[in-house]
């Protein structure tokens, strides 16, 4: 596995996309989760896709992952609106010899289940078909915390969507387009139970990108909250045996950090980057 670069716990929000590929570079990452916006404006200031690609290959940093920005969530108009520039950006990803997009669902919602099942199903088919045509693999990531889920105290919505990798699998297949597959996030796996083995199981074709983070000591798989991650190492996640089942899979692609917290785990980027990197060595990445 190698490892990228993600924002989430560094406190980098003032970054440009260039700054943060190079702190990446510095602070021993191979790639980096990446806004595909941003990248499409640096590629323009720099003169185009190619003279960003050796940007990044100067740095030794490749863009691993960028985040879909179609607002596949919201009404019709909001989600046209988005498929109008999704080509484009998938070609730039192509440029960049980027083949991977995630996503999240939420766990719940005010609509009825069936209805926003359908709808999603039609969207992610819609955006997947797009992504096929330019070799970009599509990850869907389910959202375990139980707080959030329908019944909890800051649910989504009192109605269930998806909210373990079992379901997120079933509207994988339901879908039915080979580029969409996974985001598995050790937060999620271990709020819903997922063990090494099930990890194990699974093809390396079925995992497009990869989240460790851990969770409090003491809090438990129920009590864990989604903004309340710690740096990996330091909770109560095995991630030892995380590890361990995405290995027996095959897995071969990117693993981010992404610490979802209150505050950045050190006062600078450079020093969380490097803090982060410290604790992803002891887990032997």
């Amino acid at each position: 596995m190698q490892l990228s670069l993600c924002g989430a716990g560094l406190g980098a929000g003032k970054l440009s996309l260039l700054e943060f590929a190079e702190l990446a570079a510095r602070s021993g990452y191979s790639g980096i989760d990446f806004g595909i916006s941003s990248a499409q404006r640096l590629a323009d200031e720099l003169g185009g896709a190619t003279a960003l690609s050796e940007k990044f290959l100067t740095l030794g940093v490749l863009p691993a992952t960028f985040g879909l920005e179609v607002e596949w969530r919201r009404d019709d108009a909001a989600f046209a609106s988005g498929m109008e520039t999704l080509a484009e950006r998938a070609a730039l990803a192509q440029q960049l010899g980027c083949e991977r997009c995630c996503t999240w669902m939420p766990s719940s919602t005010s609509e009825d289940s069936s209805q926003w099942r359908s709808r999603s199903v039609a969207r992610f088919r819609e955006i997947g078909k797009v992504f096929a045509d330019y070799g970009v693999r599509f990850g869907l990531e389910w959202v375990g915390p139980h707080h959030l889920r329908a019944g909890g105290e800051n649910q989504m919505g009192p109605n269930p969507t998806v909210w373990t990798m079992p379901q997120t699998l079933e509207l994988i297949a339901e879908i039915g387009l080979s580029n969409i597959g996974l985001l598995v996030d050790s937060y999620h796996c271990y709020t819903t139970g997922v063990t090494d083995a099930e990890l194990a199981a699974l093809a390396d074709s079925q995992i497009v990108h990869v989240h460790i983070n851990d969770a409090p000591k003491g809090v438990g798989p129920e009590g864990a909250k989604d903004g309340q991650r710690v740096v990996p190492g330091t909770g109560e996640i095995d991630l030892a045996s995380f590890l361990s089942g995405l290995k027996r899979a095959g897995y071969g692609g990117y693993i981010a950090c992404e610490i979802l917290a209150p505050s950045p785990v050190a006062d600078t980027p450079e020093s969380a980057a490097t803090l982060i990197r410290s604790a992803l060595r002891e887990l032997g990445l």
